[in-house]
């Protein structure tokens, strides 16, 4: 009996063994199957990588398939990528499953298979998993498994979770640590720790780290120095120079903060625009479209030029530009039917205000 007990477990040991063999790595980089938009041309370019072998393939079609909202499809080419041994494959899966089908069991699952087999990004989705349902223990686990293949953003996460649990020491000497290993971003937390933190407020303090992470080349750190000037000190001057240092970073939000503070303070509409549309050409960027729109309307009230803007900011994926659309049919041309058709799109994309105007006007948006 003993010999056969032995036996089953030998047998199962090398099936594991065997299992975890089999779960394969790709060289190719998932990040160029991963796009704002898609044509048709990229589900055959995909299924091209699967024909010539290339085991990414065929999570590239499944990611594909999650974005059109095909899920049935996606979990095809994911189970498919599974039986093929591929790592990338299981990960994708826990994604759709959490993000899409809200199957956390089923995500989790998928995760751990990833993970355990040295996918990076899944133990980091794992532990913000737990994270969020308040197991720390658990989290941090993961976090420290996905920062062990690399992955610094894990380290920053616990940081913030000791933050949560009052552990200022742990989170301080752990955001410290994430900028001594060369990530601006530690610092970056470091600073906004201290500039937003009722029990450790410090303000000077936090700008001296914000400083830090500006001098590793992160503009997000230029901006939120630019930010302390404008809110803390109404050094509107001081406000634009330190934007304008994030803006020669290539920081985004440097360029809408410019944006909004000529609009909502200076009142310089014109110099307003000028930002968001440097903005809007420099990244594409819904967000700063729908923002000219909104100062064309609300402050320049010229509805032509914002319904211009808020076209473009639709087409680029904003459900505010479509909802401030539909506002401006409805109130100011009185068109309702028009009206209705952009709240239906803004609504499609999610825009809260939109969904609760149509439950107003007792109108389905599916």
């Amino acid at each position: 009996m003993k010999l056969i007990i032995k036996l089953i477990l030998q047998i199962t040991l090398f099936t594991i063994l065997l299992n975890a063999q089999e779960l394969k790595k790709s060289e190719y980089d998932i990040n160029k199957c991963i796009k704002i938009t898609y044509t048709k041309e990229d589900i055959k370019n995909y299924k091209k990588l699967i024909e010539e072998g290339e085991l990414q393939g065929y999570s590239c079609a499944g990611i594909y398939y999650t974005r059109q909202g095909n899920f049935d499809e996606a979990i095809n080419y994911f189970n498919k990528g599974k039986e093929k041994g591929s790592i990338e494959s299981y990960a994708q899966l826990g994604s759709l499953y959490l993000s899409f089908l809200h199957d956390n069991k089923k995500a989790v699952k998928n995760f751990k298979i990833a993970a355990n087999a040295g996918h990076g990004k899944a133990a980091h989705n794992l532990g913000v998993y737990y994270y969020r349902n308040f197991k720390y223990d658990e989290a941090y686990k993961w976090f420290i498994k996905s920062y062990e293949t690399g992955d610094l953003n894990s380290l920053i996460s616990i940081g913030l979770m000791y933050i949560d649990q009052k552990k200022y020491d742990e989170a301080i000497d752990t955001f410290k640590k994430v900028g001594k290993l060369g990530e601006p971003r530690g610092y970056y937390e470091l600073g906004t720790f201290y500039q937003l933190n009722k029990d450790m407020k410090d303000k000077e303090k936090g700008i001296k780290y914000y400083k830090k992470c500006y001098e590793m080349g992160y503009g997000k750190c230029a901006s939120a120095i630019g930010e302390y000037y404008e809110e803390d000190r109404k050094d509107y001057k001081k406000a634009i120079e330190w934007y304008k240092k994030g803006v020669k970073l290539q920081y985004r939000g440097s360029l809408q903060k410019l944006g909004l503070l000529y609009a909502t303070i200076l009142k310089d509409f014109n110099k307003s625009i000028y930002w968001y549309k440097k903005c809007y050409e420099k990244f594409n960027y819904s967000g700063c479209a729908a923002d000219i729109g909104y100062t064309y309307q609300i402050d320049l009230k010229d509805y032509k030029k914002a319904e211009k803007w808020y076209k473009i900011g639709y087409k680029l994926g904003s459900g505010k530009a479509a909802n401030n659309l539909g506002y401006i049919y409805n109130y100011t041309y009185k068109d309702e039917k028009k009206a209705i058709e952009w709240y239906k799109k803004a609504a499609k994309l999610g825009h809260k205000k939109a969904i609760n105007k149509l439950n107003d006007l007792g109108i389905s948006y599916e």
